[in-house]
């Protein structure tokens, strides 16, 4: 997924421009893509922007938790 997923980054983020709100869950799958890739820090910022976009996530605490972990 990590390697194939390095192109997509591109595509996801061009996604979410055009269409923010819609789009919001993009960032859970680069932040499922940065971690793979030892970015750690990027995918708690993507996680930080999907929780600013979805404040009432089902799983918030665990996205917080990370956040909190893994930013710099």
């Amino acid at each position: 997924q990590a390697k194939k997923g390095s192109s997509a980054v591109y595509h996801f983020n061009e996604a979410i421009r055009l269409a923010p709100a819609e789009k919001s869950e993009l960032h859970l799958r680069l932040a499922a893509l940065y971690d793979a890739g030892k970015m750690k820090d990027k995918a708690a910022a993507e996680f930080r922007l999907f929780l600013a976009k979805n404040p009432d996530y089902p799983e918030k605490a665990e996205l917080e938790k990370y956040i909190k972990e893994h930013s710099k």
